[in-house]
């Protein structure tokens, strides 16, 4: 059993630290408001006013660095002037200006940039002597406005330097973190990388080898085997030629894990080369009808990756017929209507004495893949068994897919 997770800390500060602001504003104006207007002799309507902009600046700073200082500024201006008739002192910023002022440098140190807090620091000195020199009547209590002058820009410095600092260490602390989560993303890509790498060689391993084997057996069979009918030697032929472009097709595949950029450039099936696939199929003993019903000569007609589409289409598809239903007759028509592409491959049932019939989807990624492959180019796929014990399979493609149609997936992937 796990013990309850703690709040962690970045969950709380933030909250905290907002709440504190609010009271510290608050607690400002209740406190700022009775002063200015009892101890300097202030009107109450204008130090109810003046308190007001000296803390609302202070709540919205976080929002507005930079309105908030421009506002706080101002209402400490105000402050000064206001309270410039009266004896009292200090004077031009009293103690709950000097409160208010360290109370918004501390945010601007801890939440904005340490230039725009030195700057507000600096501002709020230069208006302090700007009050006494536009106060002719203060000039005799030097003791009163020299001390004032200092106190709040040394406290202030202190404070300011301060928030600077912790301001500083959370932007570095931040800048850590996203350092740590690049890094952390370039370490998933390697390993991406890696284990593409890793599929490539194995499948390299398993599958080039045997078909190696396979094509070699093919090509030297007619010689090492003695009078041999000639159909058995186009048989033989025919193994060769289907092992040579399995082998072709792999080593692109393989090139695509690897990320190698010359496999994209190796040429990809056609709808000119559903015929060879048909004849293919037919030497192996399955009777295949093929409709073309578009021209094959035109490449403008129809996108390349359509074109790649419906090959794969056709070849799984026909795939299918030879594994679950063997020596069913099959028909696979290829049709442009209008700005769309369809095909229709279906097939009867299987002769009797055939091996018995697979399910129609018995749980592989033929039509699963052959889903993906339509759905990425915006298109349509039905397919299950027909009344008569047959099955077929219905694709509708656009013909002339936009450019911001995702490429279909790799090709790979047998039922």
């Amino acid at each position: 059993m796990t013990s309850p997770s703690k709040p962690s800390r970045t969950s709380w500060i933030p909250v905290a630290a907002r709440v504190g602001l609010v009271v510290s504003a608050v607690t400002l104006f209740a406190v700022s408001a009775p002063v200015t207007a009892v101890v300097h002799g202030v009107p109450v309507p204008l130090a109810m006013l003046v308190s007001a902009v000296l803390s609302l600046s202070l709540g919205l700073a976080p929002l507005f660095p930079r309105g908030s200082s421009v506002a706080h500024l101002a209402g400490l201006a105000a402050l000064g002037l206001l309270t410039a008739p009266g004896t009292a002192g200090p004077w031009p910023v009293p103690v709950t200006g000097i409160i208010g002022l360290s109370v918004l440098l501390v945010v601007l140190g801890v939440r904005a940039s340490w230039r725009l807090t030195t700057t507000v620091w600096a501002a709020a000195a230069v208006v302090t002597l700007a009050l006494v020199a536009v106060t002719p009547g203060r000039w005799a209590q030097p003791d009163v406005w020299a001390t004032s002058f200092v106190v709040t820009a040394g406290d202030t410095l202190i404070v300011a330097a301060a928030a600077i600092v912790i301001g500083q260490r959370r932007s570095i602390r931040e800048e850590l973190a996203a350092a740590r989560r690049d890094v952390d993303l370039e370490q998933a890509r390697r390993r991406t990388v890696e284990e593409r790498s890793r599929i490539a060689r194995e499948l390299h391993d398993v599958v080039a080898h045997s078909m190696s084997v396979v094509h070699m057996q093919a090509e030297s069979a007619p010689y090492r085997v003695a009078d041999l009918p000639p159909a058995a030697r186009d048989e033989f032929a025919a193994i060769a030629e289907t092992s040579r472009t399995a082998l072709r097709e792999m080593r692109q595949l393989l090139g695509t894990l690897r990320g190698e950029s010359d496999a994209e450039r190796a040429p990809q099936p056609r709808l000119a080369d559903l015929a060879a696939l048909v004849q293919a199929t037919r030497a192996a003993g399955i009777p295949v009808a093929l409709r073309l019903e578009v021209d094959t000569e035109d490449d403008d007609a129809v996108d390349r990756i359509a074109q790649l589409t419906v090959y794969r289409i056709v070849q799984e598809a026909l795939g299918n017929v030879a594994r679950h239903a063997p020596g069913a007759p099959t028909t696979v028509t290829v049709a442009h209507r209008g700005t769309a592409l369809t095909v229709a491959v279906a097939n009867d049932a299987p002769p009797a004495g055939s091996v018995p019939t697979a399910p129609p989807d018995d749980g592989g990624f033929g039509l699963a893949g052959m889903r993906e492959r339509v759905s990425s180019l915006g298109g349509t796929v039905d397919h299950g068994p027909d009344h008569d014990g047959g099955f077929r399979v219905d694709v509708v493609l656009p013909a002339l897919p936009t450019t911001t149609t995702p490429r279909p997936a790799a090709d790979g992937g047998t039922r």
